[in-house]
This record gives structure tokens, C-alpha cells and sequence, in this order.
């Protein structure tokens, strides 16, 4: 090889390692920038959201998703945080679990769940729930960025043989819970022009939701009128439509998934505990992502 070919080929050896090292520079910039905008700049990442009910799977695993994500998650449970035992419910157990993995990241995971006492049809634990989330407010903090309203009850039967107690609890809880934690709550928002967030009604392809697909129906018509009526205060009032799955899988109390053996309680990679069902696929959830983090998400 004479000495122009050797000159020629180390220019262009040069120039190679050139181009690998911009386009890897490039590629450390940009993934420091998606970090910066996904924990960062987001409106409402590492804020603080209420979901109203964590004991049902949506609810659990909203709230799961939500701390993963940076938040800093308010769950409601009927039976409060629980006393540490055995006996607590699945819900409050999991949430337990995760709290004591994140005390072991030192850090890394930058959301959290406080469990507080809260069921929709006691104003006395409404009123509880809401002193609680203030006590725990940061400093300069003036409120909740979201208030997530997965409290649900379901009762299937056909219209004809259903008992019309079965109606009135559906209603109580479905529509009038809606009602009671929006009006006790919306303060919070208020004084951070946060958003509302109702589970408005949803596909029911099989037979036994009329009385259901009723309450769906009015938290539907109600989150619309709220939302006209909160708009002067910033206030943005959402309804989710979830659909793609089972209706009851929304509402059923979790359980703790075991081993292949049968004998212990599962534990996901994370130190977790599992539990089934997880009642909204990938694509939900990142739906509800949309829903929280745009700074002007759709009505529905």
C-alpha cells in the first residue's frame, strides 16, 4: 500500500468514527431530552392525584400505573391503609408492597401512594380523605392535580327479575358518589387548574347492564354538565370510555395471584405483589396518560 492509499484510507477511518461519535452524541441528547419532557416538563408529572377507589382492580392498578409513572397517588380504600396484617385487603396489601419497594430504590422511583380512608357514600370519610390530602401537600403546593373518580358497583341481571334495591345501590354509588366526591373535592383542582376524571359509560355487548348501563348513562350527562360549569374556573372535566374487555373485570374486588405451587403469594420483579384481574389493557392506560399529561386533553 503507498503512502496516498494509506493517507486516503485514515481520512476516512477519521471520518467514520466522526460520524459514529456525532450520531452517538446525538443519541445521548435525545434521550436526556425524552427523559426531561416525560418526567419534567409534562403538565401535572410528580403532582399529586386522588383516585377515589382502589379497592377494585381499576382503581388498583390505576393507581399502581399512575405511582410508576411519578406520580404521587392518593388511593382511596373503605378500610383504610389497614393494620399490617394478613387480614387487610388484597388492595391494601399490594399497595403496602409497593411502598416498601420503593423505600428500597433509594430513590429511583419517584412516585408514591398514600392509602386514606374513603367510600363515596360516607360524608364523614369524604370530608376525612380531603383534611388527609391536605395535611400532605407539599409546601407551595395548592392543591390536587386530578381527581379520578373508579368507585363502581354492578349488580347483573335481567331488567325484568333484577330487585330494584339493586338499582338504588347501583345508583347511589355510581352516580350519586360521583356527584359527592366531585362537589367535596373540586376545590383542589380548582387552585391548580387541574382535571375531573369520570368513567362515563362503555360497551356492554352482553345481556344484564340495563340498570347498569343506566348509572353509566347519567355519570355521562352529569360529567357534561359539570364540565360547562367548571370551565370558568380551568377546571377540565374528562369522561373515559373504556372499552375492549369485560365490564364486570372494572369492579371486582383483586385477589392475590399465587405460585405455580399453589402455596405463596406471587411477587412481580419488581418486589410487588400480584393480583388479578388487571382490568384495562396497555393501550387504556396510556389513554389515561394522554388524559392527565396534555395540557388540553378532550372532553371524552
Amino acid at each position: 500500500m503507498d503512502e496516498q492509499t494509506a493517507f486516503v484510507l485514515a481520512l476516512q477511518i477519521l471520518a467514520l468514527f466522526s460520524i459514529a461519535g456525532a450520531l452517538l452524541l446525538y443519541l445521548i441528547c435525545k434521550i436526556q431530552k425524552t427523559e426531561s419532557v416525560t418526567l419534567e416538563n409534562i403538565p401535572g408529572a410528580s403532582k399529586p392525584i386522588l383516585v377515589t377507589c382502589a379497592d377494585n382492580a381499576i382503581g388498583l392498578q390505576i393507581s399502581i400505573h399512575l405511582a410508576n409513572r411519578g406520580f404521587r397517588v392518593f388511593s382511596g380504600l373503605k378500610e383504610g391503609a389497614g393494620t399490617g396484617s394478613s387480614e387487610d385487603s388484597v388492595a391494601a396489601r399490594v399497595i403496602r408492597s409497593w411502598q416498601k419497594n420503593r423505600e428500597s430504590q433509594n430513590g429511583l422511583v419517584r412516585g408514591s401512594i398514600v392509602a386514606l380512608p374513603l367510600d363515596v357514600n360516607r360524608e364523614d370519610l369524604i370530608q376525612e380523605a380531603a383534611d388527609i390530602i391536605r395535611a400532605h401537600l407539599q409546601a407551595g403546593e395548592d392543591g390536587l392535580w386530578a381527581v379520578i373518580n373508579t368507585t363502581g358497583l354492578i349488580y347483573r341481571g335481567r331488567l325484568d327479575q333484577q330487585d330494584i334495591s339493586h338499582w338504588e345501590a347501583m345508583f347511589k354509588t355510581n352516580l350519586v358518589g360521583v356527584l359527592r366526591t366531585s362537589r367535596a373535592f373540586q376545590g383542589l383542582p380548582r387552585n391548580t387548574s387541574g382535571r375531573i376524571v369520570t368513567i362515563g359509560r362503555e360497551e356492554c355487548s352482553d345481556g344484564g347492564f340495563v340498570s347498569y348501563a343506566a348509572t353509566r348513562y347519567a355519570v355521562l350527562g352529569a360529567t357534561d354538565a359539570l364540565r360547562k360549569e367548571l370551565a370558568p374556573t380551568g377546571i377540565k372535566v374528562i369522561s373515559l370510555e373504556p372499552k375492549g374487555f369485560h365490564t364486570e373485570d372494572l369492579y371486582v374486588i383483586p385477589k392475590p395471584r399465587k405460585n405455580s405451587e399453589q402455596t405463596e403469594i406471587s411477587v412481580d420483579i419488581n418486589g410487588c405483589l400480584e393480583y388479578y384481574p388487571k382490568a384495562l389493557p396497555s393501550y387504556s392506560l396510556q389513554i389515561l396518560d394522554v388524559c392527565l399529561t396534555t395540557r388540553n386533553p378532550k372532553p371524552s
